[in-house]
């Protein structure tokens, strides 16, 4: 299955049993001509990071890898781990 792929963190046990949440992980529409990968900038390889805030708006993209980036971004809403 292609969910394996997947970092662990993206695909949260939920519930009383302990499900995987899968609901949130998507791919990309290969039905189409447009290449999303080519029009964003994004290394198929190496995937990306989607920040959609609750209204579904498309906060930020990010490449996977770019994890102080992705802290940048939220240290402004988000409190230091005590």
């Amino acid at each position: 299955m292609a969910d394996q792929a997947m970092p662990e963190i993206l695909k949260p046990l939920k519930g009383r049993y302990r499900i995987a949440d899968l609901g949130k992980i998507f791919c990309a529409d290969v039905t189409h001509d447009d290449d999303i990968f080519e029009l964003r900038g994004i290394d198929r390889a190496v995937g990306c990071i989607v920040i959609v805030r609750p209204d579904q708006y498309v906060a930020h993209v990010l490449p996977h890898h770019a994890h102080k980036e992705l802290c940048a971004f939220f240290s402004g809403v988000l409190l230091p781990q005590r």
